[in-house]
């Protein structure tokens, strides 16, 4: 391993890192280290963080824009939709103890990640006034052939997060691809990419189009009986794609995993996690995560031009989704996979269609779904499964499925912790 003059860690993928990584199987994963922000952006759900929330992905849902259209809903109240989870949670991971965490230093450092799909599972809504807790550890660790990088590593990371009542509201595997960085200043992807896109007026007209006619069920009931297989839902559309636009999801969901605030905070932040900072073009020390509004940096680590954060896929669908299931619905499982990069100007179209239609012994009526995201060059850039509990004219409204245990791996917390928004270092 080694640092470059502007900072930028360069290190490579050995066997011993890989074997470093497996050692924390049940573990946090050391790639993914908070900083200095300990606090959740959103400590307690209330209506008003999900109507930011909505805001931030481009929903105009009136169940998480409205709190009197959500009162009058099945739910009697404000519930966030899927996804909303990455902003909450106080910290319950298990943290591994001294000799494991001098042991496994340096685990893949300097190796540039990748989201590339997750699945999930729901529960129950967050609902307001939830405080939710959260836990993450490494599940496994796999050596993999790159498209873009001579070695990479894929590593599944399993979470579980649970409310003040200690229920289980949803678990997850997220994957994430460790890939060498760039040496060249050159981006590494062997598959020939189309020059960045310039939209015409016509072009454009076709997207505001579809921005117009989107498709928001709303209070009108979906029913199992009025579906069946191939049933096509309507398109979305998302973007082109701009800085802003990640800009607005970091307000409504704060910084993720890593955290990275601003002036002296930084500072405090780069104390803690020095490889995941780089020098600007003035020399000063900046996040490496600007790859996202960065295209010199976002070069330097192998890829073409800045592209989106990892979540934002993820919510589409899940926007997608509630867009078309209405009020009543709920979205149990939904599984996708990251397919290229979503480039700055980029635009992607969601289309669905149904696959499953049937009566769940266990889950009750239910429908399966296929879903996918395109770009303007006909390339797929976000697959997805879905499975959705609708309600019956026989049954009525569907149940929520049976919950979980609270994870094994988890942590009792630090007591003396700020709760309840108190904002404390």
């Amino acid at each position: 391993m080694a640092a470059k003059a502007d900072g930028l860690v360069t290190g490579s993928i050995t066997d011993q890192d890989i074997e470093k990584m497996r050692a924390r199987i049940g573990w946090t994963n050391p790639t993914l280290r908070k900083g200095w922000l300990t606090v959740p952006h959103n400590p307690i759900c209330t209506a008003d963080a999900i109507r930011r929330w909505a805001i931030s992905i481009g929903d105009n849902n009136p169940l998480y824009m409205d709190p009197r259209h959500a009162d009058a809903s099945r739910w009697r109240g404000s519930i966030a939709p899927p996804g909303f989870e990455w902003s909450m949670g106080w910290d319950r991971s298990p943290f591994p103890g001294r000799e494991l965490q001098e042991m496994s230093r340096g685990a893949l450092r300097g190796v540039q990640l990748f989201h590339s799909g997750a699945e999930y599972f729901y529960y129950g809504p967050i609902q307001e006034g939830d405080e939710v807790f959260k836990s993450e550890w490494l599940a496994s660790v796999e050596p993999k052939e790159s498209s873009f990088g001579k070695r990479s590593v894929l590593v599944d990371n399993a979470n579980s997060f649970w409310n003040q009542h200690d229920e289980v509201l949803a678990t997850s595997n997220r994957w994430f691809v460790h890939v060498e960085r760039g040496r060249s200043g050159k981006p590494k992807e062997k598959k020939e990419q189309d020059a960045p896109p310039s939209w015409s007026d016509d072009e454009l007209a076709r997207i505001e189009a579809a921005y117009d006619s989107e498709f928001i069920r709303g209070s009108d009931t979906l029913y199992l009986e009025d579906l069946k297989v191939g049933d096509e839902l309507p398109a979305m559309v998302k973007g082109p794609l701009t800085i802003t636009d990640m800009i607005n999801m970091h307000m409504g969901g704060g910084w993720f995993t890593y955290g990275n605030p601003p002036f002296k905070l930084a500072y405090e932040n780069r104390k803690r996690l020095r490889g995941f900072y780089s020098r600007d073009d003035f020399g000063n020390w900046d996040t490496v995560q600007r790859v996202h509004w960065d295209n010199e940096l976002a070069q330097k680590v192998g890829v073409q031009r800045t592209y989106d954060i990892g979540p934002m896929r993820y919510v589409f669908v899940c926007h997608y989704l509630t867009n078309w299931i209405g009020d009543d619905a709920f979205v149990h499982r939904l599984r996708y996979e990251l397919r290229n990069f979503k480039y700055v100007g980029d635009v992607t179209w969601m289309s669905g269609r149904v696959t499953e239609v049937r009566d769940d012994p266990i889950l009750g009526p239910l429908v399966e779904l296929e879903i996918a995201g395109t770009n303007q060059r006909g390339q797929q850039n976000i697959t997805a499964t879905a499975t959705v509990l609708v309600a019956s004219r026989t049954k009525g409204l569907p149940q929520l499925p049976a919950a979980p245990s609270l994870p094994e791996y988890r942590s009792a917390g630090d007591p003396a912790e700020p709760r309840r928004g108190t904002v404390v270092p």
